[in-house]
């Protein structure tokens, strides 16, 4: 007898497991059963934790499949998910959709356009709902960034003074988002006063704050050649900041700062070394573009002082096998390395800016 579908327990199991990977796997599974037992609510509720999953604990880009399964059975099946939670429906329908756009603004491939269409749509869901628009401003902001950045900060108002609701991010996340807004703005002094209530440790920290909001600082200071101010942020940011790759961001700036203060450059290359394997497979390109521009610093100071680099004898630190320079001596030329990380970060820089229409990256990658 065919073995029956019972998507709480294959839930639950998955639940037992470690955020990222494993649990993934194993919700992938229960999905593939789901969708063979045709168990329209489990379809679309396993996808949404998948979703979740690859936003928070992986690599982001991942849910975009997973959320636009989704919505293709929620147009099909959504009296499923409405009989199951009347009230939670409109509001998943919502999250997952904005977690399907999310990811858009770091992968250069994917047209503007294409992201301007899914916006409107998120912008009907919005006016539907009557929820949402808080989190839709901060979508416009987040990706403008790279776009304008006096248009996103005339964005990042529109998002400010909008009224919070169930779709809103965390409060440190919001203040984070208005903190690098305002640097890129020029606005030092009004990213202090939104940085001051974390600072004071008035609000409540997620599992991504105080790092986006320090990362924010340290990427300022770098900016403006602080560079004992960026190695302050950056001693800070690794306490906190050295998860899994879904911190390559943070990683790469906290590579760039110790690179440039000589006592650091050792502990920056170890760094770069040591979580290099977490770039293979990589879909998110700005976090792959961020350490990479960390580790092309590092190597260039490095070129000035060592022409080569061998394992350490005591960590054994190697470079992976996936990666393209990869020799079985494990001796590497710095001057070399220093060139392949600037010739990765350049191209996906250009990519970044042909999709945008602004010279962002370019610019970005000249401060380095």
């Amino acid at each position: 007898m065919a073995k029956r579908f019972n998507g709480d327990a294959l839930y639950n199991a998955a639940q037992r497991l470690p955020n990222g990977g494993p649990r993934m796997s194993a919700l992938m599974e229960a999905i593939r059963q789901a969708d063979a037992a045709e168990d329209h609510y489990w379809r679309m509720l396993l996808r949404y934790d998948y979703a979740c999953q690859a936003i928070f604990h992986d690599d982001p880009p991942k849910a975009m499949p997973a959320a636009a399964e989704f919505n293709r059975i929620f147009d099909e099946h959504s009296d499923a998910l409405y009989a199951a939670s009347q009230d939670g429906a409109p509001e998943m329908h919502l999250m997952i959709t904005q977690i399907g756009i999310d990811p858009i603004v770091n992968l250069p491939q994917i047209p503007m356009e294409q992201w301007e269409d899914l916006m409107k749509e998120f912008r009907a869901l919005v006016q539907k709902y009557h929820e949402g628009l808080r989190t839709y401003w901060s979508q416009m902001c987040q990706f403008w960034q790279y776009v304008d950045r006096d248009q996103a900060y005339t964005y990042f108002q529109k998002f400010w003074k909008t009224g919070r609701d169930g779709l809103s991010d965390c409060r440190a996340c919001e203040r984070s988002l208005a903190v690098r807004i305002c640097l890129l703005a020029g606005k030092r002094n009004e990213a202090d006063e939104y940085a001051k209530p974390m600072e004071q440790g008035r609000i409540w920290f997620c599992n991504d704050t105080p790092q986006r909001y320090w990362l924010a600082y340290l990427e300022d200071a770098l900016d403006h050649r602080e560079h004992e101010r960026a190695r302050v942020f950056a001693n800070k940011l690794f306490r906190k900041a050295d998860r899994d790759w879904n911190d390559l961001s943070y990683l790469g700036a906290i590579i760039h700062a110790w690179s440039k203060s000589g006592d650091d450059l050792g502990r920056a290359l170890h760094l770069a070394l040591k979580r290099l394997g977490w770039t293979a497979g990589m879909w998110d390109q700005k976090k792959l573009y961020d350490y990479y521009k960390g580790c092309y610093v590092c190597f260039r100071e490095l070129a000035g002082k060592e022409p080569a680099i061998q394992p350490d004898p005591q960590t054994g630190e190697v470079i992976p096998k996936l990666f393209p320079l990869y020799n079985k001596e494990g001796v590497y030329d710095t001057r070399e390395l220093a060139e392949w990380f600037y010739g990765q970060s350049q191209q996906i820089a250009a990519a970044f800016d042909k999709r945008n229409g602004s010279d962002y990256f370019s610019r970005d990658l000249a401060l380095a």
